[in-house]
């Protein structure tokens, strides 16, 4: 009499995808550098506003409910450079922008731009600039949003060294930027701690592609691991979780 296995055999170690190891092997790289040098390895030291994010053009065509009407988002914003360089010289520049309710089940969306080029190719390629925000700024790797790919691009409305309005453009599906918005810095913060993740804070109606989740989400795991312990050992030696001036914080902002 033939009898039922009680388990089933365990399926086969498939080969680990080329964008895991190199999330993997990054994520080890930037704990190393922080583990070392007590701080975070990228966008140590960053400004932070409070800001209106105004959509003027909507593009319903997507279903990202953000583009899909009219109006005006309350939203926080982060400016802040790579590897910390003093101002004036050569670095990547860093927006992060949060808004809250934007995210899936009310949670908030959190959106990094870093300085890049502007065309088909050169969106996706870094760029180093003298100034943080002073040049255009795109959400560097794709998403999918309505059965397209999609990027994002802020770019200042002026030349002025430290500009306080961003038009806000999209492009779909490797094509032309189409201006769909203003974001307006308002009022500076000193006192806020954000940690941005846009893999657990997506904005709602986009999701990356497999490739991207399995590139940024080892180094986001490890950096809200770091943040935790960073946060337990400041606490237990009694220091004060704020700082002055500028905001520091151990993911990017």
């Amino acid at each position: 009499m033939s009898t039922i296995p009680t388990s089933t055999p365990a399926s086969p170690r498939l080969p680990t995808p080329p964008a895991r190891a190199f999330g993997v092997a990054l994520a080890a790289g930037l704990g190393l550098v922080a583990l070392a040098t007590g701080r975070k390895p990228l966008h140590a030291v960053g400004r932070t506003w409070a800001a209106d994010l105004r959509i003027d053009a909507p593009q319903t065509r997507l279903g990202v409910p953000l583009l899909r009407d009219r109006g005006v988002h309350p939203c926080t914003v982060r400016v802040s450079r790579a590897v910390g360089t003093p101002e004036g010289w050569w670095d990547i520049g860093g927006l992060a922008l949060r808004l809250p309710g934007a995210g899936t089940a009310g949670r908030p969306a959190d959106l990094l731009f870093a300085t890049t080029g502007t065309g088909r190719v050169t969106r996706h390629l870094l760029r180093p600039v003298r100034r943080a925000a002073g040049r255009p700024l795109t959400t560097l790797l794709p998403t999918r949003a309505g059965g397209h790919t999609m990027a994002l691009l802020v770019q200042p409305v002026d030349d002025e060294p430290a500009p306080q309005e961003f038009e806000l453009a999209v492009a779909v599906d490797r094509g032309a930027w189409d201006v769909v918005g203003l974001l307006q810095l308002r009022q500076e913060r000193f006192d806020s701690a954000l940690r941005f993740d846009p893999v657990v804070d997506e904005l709602e109606g986009t999701t990356a592609p497999a490739w991207v989740v399995a590139l940024r989400e080892p180094a986001y795991r490890w950096a809200r691991r770091l943040s935790r312990h960073g946060r337990r050992t400041r606490d237990g030696v009694g220091l004060s979780a704020r700082s002055s001036g500028a905001e520091r914080s151990l993911e990017w902002g």
